[in-house]
């Protein structure tokens, strides 16, 4: 076989497929869309694992999908022409793709440029030219700009930067430097001076991605993902950020729809739990809540419900703490606080069921079957192995048992990274034998929370489920929210978990928060605490969790001086939530991230530098400071649009300089052309209009619990809005069954008539 020159030939065809072969390679292009490709390539067929990731339809939860599968994908016949080794292939889109069957080297142009291509003279591992595992080079312009790969931390371009695709328990990392941390997403977005594309690698191997930090002499500027999955399968999308975003995130599968409860403050701390009178510090939550009248409806009951000593066993109450879990729950039931409480994936050796789930054969295993062993947290354990059908239907009888028949209708999957790195570890498969655990480990995770919302749909089957989890592929976001981990107590995390935030919107993980405050250190100080709420306001979680140094927990209520500053950011989420609450709704529906940079939606070179800010929803846009001490800062408007701020109307492409002192409101402004709701003792609707024209907008409520509003039982207002010199004209009506007439008000800025009509 010849190494560095492969000739590839057509093999198989139709209007949207072609299959080419070189000895054992074989790579098929398939084209999914008008403005997206499928490259498959594999030696192997029987090899290739199913994909979790890829669910155009939400299919079922456990059986996974066919990764070279075109089920639900709209196809494409793109116009194609054969000269010799080259072929070329027109998408609807605009762009053209050249392919050289000579090592199979793609290329990709728009108007004669090339957008970016595959690296010559060679960009795959076809004969183990570039060692071990699966390879895939392409080139690089040094001045393109790269978003994406989910909770990675530092600037938001990763340009120049490499990242391990891997996931571990990285409990008090740094937030600009650390790598890995918890989410295994190879998905990217990158922006150069020709267009935008988007790559997805359909992998759940450890990988590696290189945006630039490595060169060689050799070749031209060039960046390359690497995978020890044996074969490579991966999506390339063109079109603007937001919409090779949209086509990422609608190839995944949609967003469950969470309930409206999920918006409010919901507490959090790890010392609640871990001290040995725990109801009465829960008794004392109660009763602080009520003595400074602040909202909240979830409580995330961190796992020292579960010790037995100094160990903590899932599942498990500690009756000393707990004395009767079912009567626990019922009173913050009555107080409309749901219990979310933390499960985690494995059990520790001394486990009392632990001997019970080995002999019934649940564990990840050893090539000889025993249960694999490995580190976790309090000592070694064994994870169960969700691959088995059996041990899903454990999990979800154990959750339903010990959990939801509790009251509790919320889980909090966390620890689940499935730390196994012994390639001897075997799991289950998925019906055609085993396979390596250290493999599937982003399945495995998805798959415990697959278990974990089963179970809730179960019990609960009117009930829009809520989960939360740690870590996970991108295929969770079908099933759960996710946060940002074990962040730090400091201001440098501030700063950049807003960036590994963004980073995850940008990433298809559009409902996210961090623990506000920091989790991991000392209390946080003042200033610290009143700049993490400040942020959280318009963060889809808004929680405040710890696990401090001298035991102490982080609540709103721990310096009492400043009471009045966390009431008034209290108030102002509060007062953000129907809007909120929509954004959620345009997420799911639509893929309009809750929180994003602005250059998700403006090609604006100004905002390159400008990350300080994020849009919520697309009408929005929210201020922060970072840095301790500093109350000034400097905000640019991004062009295109007005906005409106403080009873004033800026121009687009205005920087204004801020004074943000820590206890006041987020600053924010409101983009011309919206219709903004807020509650205000009642939902109410601020009109931002434009100086001249029409736009649109819409509203949507439910009851926030149900699966009614799939039946049009809901609000769904459409407004269309004329402006004109003298008049803002709003159109209204309600596509929702449920009636509803808005209460609509012009901003203060703007001295017209508002006219409406139904």
């Amino acid at each position: 076989m010849a190494k560095f020159h492969h000739i590839f030939t057509l093999s198989e065809e139709s209007d949207s497929y072609r299959l080419y072969t070189c000895d054992e390679n074989k790579i098929r292009l398939d084209f999914i869309s008008e403005s997206c490709i499928r490259i498959a390539l594999w030696k192997n067929r029987q090899d290739m694992l199913p994909t979790f990731c890829v669910a155009p339809g939400n299919a079922d939860l456990f059986t996974g999908r066919d990764k070279l599968s075109t089920e639900g994908f709209p196809l494409c016949t793109p116009a194609v022409h054969c000269d010799g080794l080259l072929e070329s292939f027109s998408l609807p889109c605009g762009v053209d793709i050249t392919l050289n069957r000579e090592n199979f080297l793609l290329q990709y142009s728009k108007n004669d440029q090339v957008i970016f291509a595959d690296r010559k003279p060679l960009a795959y591992n076809l004969e183990g030219e570039f060692g071990r595992g699966s390879f895939h080079y392409v080139t690089r312009q040094e001045t393109e700009k790269i978003f994406g790969l989910g909770d990675k931390g530092g600037a938001l371009n990763k340009y120049g930067r490499s990242f391990r695709i891997d996931t571990s328990d990285a409990m008090g990392y740094d937030a600009e430097t650390s790598d890995p941390l918890y989410k295994h997403i190879p998905f990217y977005i990158c922006e150069n001076e020709v267009a935008c594309y988007g790559i997805f690698y359909d992998t759940a191997a450890n990988s590696y991605a290189d945006f630039g930090r490595e060169i060689n002499n050799y070749y031209p500027p060039y960046k390359y993902f690497q995978t020890e999955d044996n074969c490579l399968v991966y999506y390339v999308f063109f079109g603007t950020k937001l919409s090779v975003l949209q086509q990422f995130a609608r190839l995944c599968g949609k967003q469950p729809l969470p309930p409206k409860w999920s918006f409010d403050y919901c507490a959090s701390t790890m010392a609640y739990t871990d001290a040995p009178d725990s109801e009465q510090q829960f008794e004392g939550f109660l009763e602080k809540l009520e003595e400074y009248d602040l909202l909240c409806s979830g409580f995330y009951l961190s796992s020292g419900y579960t010790s037995i000593g100094d160990r903590r066993y899932v599942f498990n109450w500690n009756r000393d703490k707990f004395p009767d879990p079912k009567q626990f729950v019922e009173k913050f039931n009555q107080h409309y606080i749901r219990i979310i409480p933390n499960i985690k994936p494995a059990f520790l050796q001394s486990h009392p069921l632990y001997d019970e789930i080995a002999q019934k054969g649940y564990f990840i295993k050893n090539a000889d079957g025993s249960p694999f062993v490995t580190e976790f947290w309090d000592g070694l354990g064994s994870y169960l192995d969700f691959t088995n059908s059996e041990a899903c239907d454990y999990w979800g009888e154990k959750v339903k048992e010990s959990l939801l028949d509790m009251g509790m209708v919320c889980t909090w999957n966390d620890n689940n990274e499935f730390d196994i790195r012994d390639g001897g570890a075997v799991a289950e498969g998925f019906g055609d034998g085993k396979v390596s655990a250290c493999a599937i480990r982003s399945v495995l995770t998805y798959l415990m929370v697959a278990s974990s919302y089963q179970a809730q749909i179960k019990a609960y089957p009117q009930l829009r489920p809520f989960l939360s989890t740690r870590s996970g592929s991108i295929a969770v976001r079908r099933l759960a929210q996710t946060w940002s981990g074990d962040n730090r107590t400091c201001f440098a995390d501030l700063r950049y978990c807003h960036n590994i935030g963004l980073t995850m919107s940008l990433s298809g993980l559009y409902f996210y928060g961090h623990d506000l405050g920091g989790f991991h250190g000392e209390m946080p100080s003042r200033e610290l605490l009143l700049r993490w709420l400040q942020h959280g306001v318009f963060e889809p979680r808004f929680t405040i969790h710890s696990w401090n140094a001298d035991n102490s927990a982080t609540m709103p209520w721990s310096y009492p001086d400043i009471m009045p500053a966390v009431k008034k950011l209290f108030d102002q989420r509060k007062r953000f939530l129907p809007y909120l609450y929509h954004c959620a709704y345009d997420a799911v529906e639509n893929e309009i991230p809750l929180n994003a940079p602005p250059l998700l939606y403006y090609d604006d070179a100004e905002l390159a530098s400008q990350n300080d800010c994020m849009m919520v929803g697309r009408d929005v846009l929210a201020a922060f400071a970072f840095d301790e001490g500093i109350n000034r800062v400097r905000v640019y408007l991004p062009k295109d649009d007005n906005w409106y701020g403080g009873n004033r109307l800026y121009p687009g492409g205005t920087t204004v300089d801020l004074t943000i002192p820590p206890e006041e409101e987020t600053p924010c402004f409101f983009r011309s052309g919206s219709i903004v709701p807020t509650d205000e003792n009642g939902v109410g609707f601020t009109v931002y209009p434009l100086e001249k024209g029409r736009f649109t907008g819409e509203y949507f409520d439910d009851d926030g619990l149900s699966f009614a509003y799939q039946k049009n039982e809901c609000v769904h207002l459409h407004f269309t809005v004329d402006c004109d010199a003298d008049t803002v004209c709003v159109h209204w009506c309600n596509s929702g069954k449920t009636p509803f007439v808005p209460k609509l008000r012009l901003c203060g800025a703007d001295s017209r008539q508002l006219v409406i009509k139904e």
